[in-house]
């Protein structure tokens, strides 16, 4: 019989007065990889946290080996063997490999003399196949590496449990593969671990079981014979899935001789942007994959002006386009955060109203109230047109994200945007409602607008987009073709 490492009993979380976990069950056995999948914000690493002492639980109980603890931070988890990794890392970046092992050693279990630590540092290292010199700065190594040294920090540390939250999909193809003799070393040495992820195919060839997340809750545990992707999706989106996720008749991009916005060779002071170089075209859906995150939040910061430009040139209808300036709106760009904002003490109809005003007048355009209110009822018969989804002007905004995009880029269009640009538009969005935002953004795209998608995820970018970039490290280096 297996032993149980981990037990995360009824656990509930909630942050202002929204339930983020709800009643939710997890266990986690001796030796054993453990994944757990689910959309975004479906509750996954804030159920963990309960474990990790990242988010406590407010309700619940957490047994390690069969006995009740309260973990209150990361540090009192790491003290009872659960450690968390996360892609931001907790390394140091101008540490040496040799300085971060010093200072692991003030964590570490002092049962032992220095010189006995720095032997079993060794052990480790050659037991997890890294060989880099201990001079070399962490800022030098590559993801993956500074993924190894993480986990053998955590070994060394006599940790009985790993939690990595969505570092698998960071991972290169080759160092997957490699990931897997190193998941088995440390399941023979006793240590399990549990894989977070949004998107479960990657990490299905370590997994012993699967559990799947929804609306706070797990909804389903699969085993190793169970786990077939076409399932999984299902569960995770919580209805069957359409035969093709894809369908979508893309237009064909208008003549590239018509760049709308060129970034040339943008670097930002804090590094994240770094010789950023590409083109958007007149009437062109462009897709950029921000793998990592933080190079997609980069350039959205630049553009909304908070994050400031070292240097390059950014044009936007071919004239200088300087983002600290907060000169979007004369420019005829919009930009769509991820969270969209919107005026709650106004309907639909006016917060559109009132943005094509604002927008219009600071680019010297004065439009009448009855061209506003004919624009506003052509937008809202154009976008809320689907079932389910129809609003009208004197109706409130609702909290469904599909309804916050819509009503986003009805605003755009009202304001005349020639550009518009989404931050991770489809984050909580289930497949039905992802289908109809494709339909917009094809609307959109027929009016001869260019739109700029910035995603994290691959598959939200393929339907829509005529080209797609990824982003990495600050500058694009490669372009995908935008095929299922």
């Amino acid at each position: 019989m297996k032993k149980e490492i981990l037990y995360l009993h009824n656990i509930c979380f909630e942050e202002n007065a929204v339930k983020i976990v709800r009643h939710a069950d997890f266990r986690v056995f001796a030796g054993e990889i453990v994944g757990l999948a689910g959309r975004n914000h479906s509750g996954k690493t804030t159920l963990l946290g309960a474990a990790t002492g990242e988010f406590p639980a407010k309700t619940g109980i957490v047994y390690i080996k069969e006995q009740k603890k309260v973990l209150r931070s990361i540090e009192q988890a790491r003290k009872e063997g659960i450690f968390l990794i996360k892609p931001s890392g907790s390394l140091i970046d101008n540490f040496s490999i040799r300085d971060t092992l010093k200072l692991n050693f003030a964590f570490a279990r002092k049962k032992y003399s220095y010189k006995e630590y720095a032997k079993k540092c060794k052990y480790i290292f050659d037991l997890l196949k890294i060989k880099e010199p201990a001079d070399t700065y962490i800022a030098d190594l590559s993801f993956h590496k500074r993924l190894l040294i993480e986990m053998a920090q955590a070994v060394i540390c006599n940790s009985q449990v790993l939690v990595l939250d969505n570092v698998v999909s960071l991972l290169s193809a080759s160092a997957r593969k490699e990931m897997t003799l190193v998941f088995n070393i440390l399941r023979i040495h006793g240590i399990s671990l549990v894989l977070i992820e949004n998107e479960a195919n990657c990490i299905l060839p370590y997994l012993d079981r699967l559990c799947i997340m929804r609306k706070g809750r797990i909804t389903a545990e699969l085993g190793r014979d169970e786990m077939e992707l076409p399932l999984i999706l299902s569960l995770i989106e919580g209805e069957t899935l359409p035969p093709k996720n894809g369908v979508f008749s893309r237009i064909s991009p208008a003549d590239s001789s018509k760049k709308l916005l060129d970034f040339s060779h943008i670097y930002t002071w804090n590094n994240k942007l770094k010789d950023l170089t590409f083109s958007l075209y007149e009437g062109e859906t462009l897709g950029l994959w921000n793998k990592n995150y933080h190079s997609g939040k980069a350039l959205f910061a630049l553009m909304r002006g908070s994050l400031p430009v070292l240097c390059g040139t950014i044009r936007v209808n071919g004239n200088i386009y300087s983002p600290e300036q907060q000169n979007v709106q004369q420019h005829k760009l919009m930009l769509i955060p991820e969270e969209d904002d919107f005026f709650t003490n106004m309907d639909l109809g006016a917060n559109i109203c009132f943005s094509a005003l604002k927008s219009n007048s600071s680019a010297g355009i004065v439009l009448k109230k009855g061209r506003l209110l004919y624009l506003t009822h052509d937008l809202l018969s154009e976008y809320f047109c689907d079932e389910g989804y129809r609003l009208f002007a004197n109706q409130f905004i609702t909290d469904n994200p599909l309804i916050k995009k819509k009503a986003s880029i009805c605003r755009a269009v009202a304001c005349g945007a020639r550009i518009i640009i989404y931050d991770n538009p489809c984050l909580k969005m289930d497949l039905h409602e992802k289908a109809l935002f494709y339909q917009d953004i094809l609307r959109t795209q027929k009016k001869k607008t260019s739109q700029l998608i910035i995603s994290a995820y691959l598959d939200t970018l393929y339907p829509v987009c005529n080209r797609i970039l990824q982003i990495h490290e600050g500058k694009i280096i490669k372009e995908i073709a935008p095929e299922i």
